[in-house]
């Protein structure tokens, strides 16, 4: 049987795909290599599915990285978010049932606050519009065939089915949170069918300490748990600075974490030198030097551990900033040497080349990465359509693509956006060829 739309991969993007496609009146298959759909929805916000971020659809092409040049996936992204924006999405959810709700962070959740209601709405979406959804099914090729595109699965058996299309939607993911099917099958068909690849890396992932060195991670291990609320990160590589911005951060027993490492995590490689105002709100290198200066005139005879918690630092984080910089924490404050105040100031200032310096021994795995950096190129795929640029009737949705958003619920609403244009364009195609 020829199929007018198939899909491979039945995460947030293929299953809006598949929806879309056979509410434009297309016969859908929707193929899943896990036994269980639409785990990614399983496992966001914790079990309570973060869907989207509050807020104009507007500003969202800000929280998103990748493409060859800053704002490339923003600008990619836009008339997808546009099409079906967070608004929609709210509307789509609520006219099944399943009202949204906004978190004091701006996070889009289900009223229910339950993932699986979440699956559920869409699931049963598809069993009303006709989608046949076929599970622990491994695509290992792709290929043209007289009449769209054929593939074929991989359990070995010869006698295994293959599947027939007119038009095929790829929304595979990317490698991030292998256990739920993406592990990169994607990259292989697309490309056998032509496409070219940036080069697949973690993001939203935490950043993992050296614990030897300059820069040395080890004294903070102890800190694991402790936050810095709204703090300033800059990412500098071989003395540039890189990339930079805001957020909270927090300390684990093998590096940093939070919301503020989280988002930069895409632009950070092993070697990189990360630093962190560990006293925000003090200002930059030379304020903060000026606010020490006249703390320890004022109370020069504490010991630099108690002066240092005057700025806000926990006992713990103030004792393992001592530790790095070499310096006593019992001793008087007055006692700092001017090399030791500088030092001090600069690991509490906020932007310039202030901040307390770690250096990166490499980034958290697979496993710990909220979504993938890089996949297919942009330059490769109409943004209007999600149609390939290299071959007809070939179309992309979601993570596999080479743009990755911010935390709050940015990935799923763009994973969603682009598979449903994808969906409603492969449907549209696919008419016209029939007419």
């Amino acid at each position: 049987m020829v199929h007018d739309v198939l899909v491979v991969g039945a995460g947030p993007a293929g299953i809006s795909a598949a929806i879309a496609a056979a509410e434009h009146g297309s016969r859908v298959l929707l193929l899943e290599r896990m036994q269980t759909p639409a785990l990614k929805f399983l496992i966001s916000g914790s079990g309570q599915c973060n869907l989207s971020h509050a807020g104009p659809i507007a500003e969202f092409m800000e929280h998103f990285g990748g493409g060859e040049k800053k704002g490339d996936s923003g600008r990619f992204l836009r008339p997808a978010l546009f099409g079906f924006s967070n608004a929609d999405l709210a509307a789509f959810c609520a006219e099944r049932g399943l009202d949204l709700e906004e978190s004091a962070n701006g996070k889009l959740f289900p009223i229910t606050r339950r993932s699986r209601d979440v699956v559920d709405l869409f699931l049963s979406e598809a069993r009303r519009l006709g989608i046949k959804l076929q599970t622990s099914i491994r695509i290992v090729s792709v290929s043209k065939a007289v009449v769209g595109f054929e593939l074929a699965q991989g359990s070995g058996m010869e006698s295994d089915p293959t599947f027939q299309g007119r038009c095929l939607i790829l929304a595979t993911g990317g490698k991030s949170y292998p256990l739920t099917g993406s592990d990169g099958d994607g990259y292989t068909l697309a490309h056998s069918l032509g496409h070219t690849l940036v080069e697949p890396g973690p993001a939203l992932t935490p950043v993992l300490g050296s614990m030897s060195g300059v820069g040395s991670y080890a004294p903070f291990v102890d800190c694991s748990g402790v936050s810095i609320p709204g703090t300033s990160v800059s990412v500098f590589r071989r003395g540039r600075k890189t990339a930079e911005g805001r957020g909270d951060l927090l300390f684990t027993h093998r590096g940093l974490s939070g919301p503020g490492i989280l988002d930069l995590s895409r632009n950070i490689r092993p070697g990189d030198e990360v630093r962190v105002s560990l006293a925000p709100g003090n200002g930059g290198v030379e304020a903060c030097a000026g606010k020490l200066l006249k703390a320890i005139e004022t109370n020069g005879k504490r010991s630099v551990l108690r002066l240092l918690t005057g700025f806000g630092l926990s006992e713990s984080l103030a004792g393992a900033a001592l530790a790095s910089l070499g310096i006593e924490g019992q001793a008087k404050a007055a006692e700092l040497t001017r090399t030791a105040r500088s030092a001090l100031a600069a690991s509490f200032a906020e932007g310039g080349d202030g901040g307390h310096a770690f250096y990166v021994a490499n980034l958290g795995s697979w496993s710990e990465a909220m979504v993938t950096r890089g996949g297919v190129p942009l330059a490769e795929v109409n943004p209007k359509t999600m149609e390939s640029r290299l071959v007809p009737g070939l179309f992309f949705a979601g993570e596999l693509l080479d743009y990755d958003g911010d935390t709050g619920g940015y990935n799923i609403q763009a994973a969603l956006s682009t598979g449903r244009l994808a969906g409603r364009q492969a449907a549209t195609l696919v008419a016209g060829r029939l007419v």
